[in-house]
């Protein structure tokens, strides 16, 4: 497990390193996506919002590192409370926010607490990115990790050959875009001809009525879809 911190102010550096030994520590945003986008490991992010005076940098830090990782768990830590609410209109899916003001008791009992919850998080992926998914294909199936699945989407209106897009390669099967949520929860319908796997969900396009996932795919989606959608990425 690795542990990355975006922090600018040194004392806040030592006061965070002497709970988190280990930790990574950066305080440009740059180098801190250069190393996370290197590390294929199970991480956890800690950022500060405010960066070289900049009261939302650490948001905005948040923002690029969905790009790229949805997974990692982040922790916001900052003194700028007042700006929590802000955190849910970015849609970087934070799992803490904690006060830097606090005294060193509560500061340490609530970054511990969101440490414990955030490891227990990536110990439950682990098992769920090595679930397998069937998808029935004709009278076969294809063995799939679903954790692979970006999306699927139908070849034809008339046709029962869909297309579904993995990490790193896409497989035809002889199907229906409607039959693949029924066998399994992740997988959603956002279209009539588009189903994707909301794990990788990072963020919705309401101007442009596409979602982005992983990887910087975009998929589009129906209006009727749209409360779903948002209730997901708030």
């Amino acid at each position: 497990m690795n542990y990355y911190l975006l922090e600018d102010n040194l004392i806040q550096q030592d006061r965070i390193q002497s709970i988190l030994k280990s930790c990574h520590i950066f305080d440009q945003p740059a180098a801190l996506l250069a190393a996370l986008q290197a590390d294929t490991a199970p991480k956890i992010i800690l950022l500060d919002l405010e960066i070289r005076t900049v009261a939302n940098a650490g948001l905005n830090v948040a923002k690029m590192i969905r790009q790229f990782d949805i997974l990692s768990p982040i922790i916001i830590v900052t003194t700028h409370s007042e700006m929590a609410a802000m955190s849910y209109q970015y849609q970087i899916g934070a799992l803490d926010f904690i006060d830097k003001t606090q005294n060193e008791q509560q500061f340490k009992q609530r970054l511990t607490s969101a440490i414990a919850v955030a490891e227990q998080r990536i110990q439950t992926q682990d098992v769920a990115q090595a679930e397998m998914i069937s998808l029935p294909n004709g009278q076969k199936s294809e063995q799939i990790m679903l954790n692979d699945i970006r999306y699927v989407t139908c070849n034809d209106s008339k046709s029962h050959l869909i297309t579904v897009y993995c990490t790193h390669k896409s497989v035809q099967v002889r199907s229906t875009v409607k039959l693949l949520p029924t066998l399994h929860e992740d997988l959603i319908q956002i279209h009539a001809a588009y189903v994707i796997n909301k794990r990788h969900l990072v963020s919705v396009d309401t101007a442009a009525r596409t979602v982005q996932l992983t990887d910087q795919m975009r998929v589009p989606y129906s209006r009727k879809y749209f409360k779903m959608i948002r209730d997901l990425v708030s």
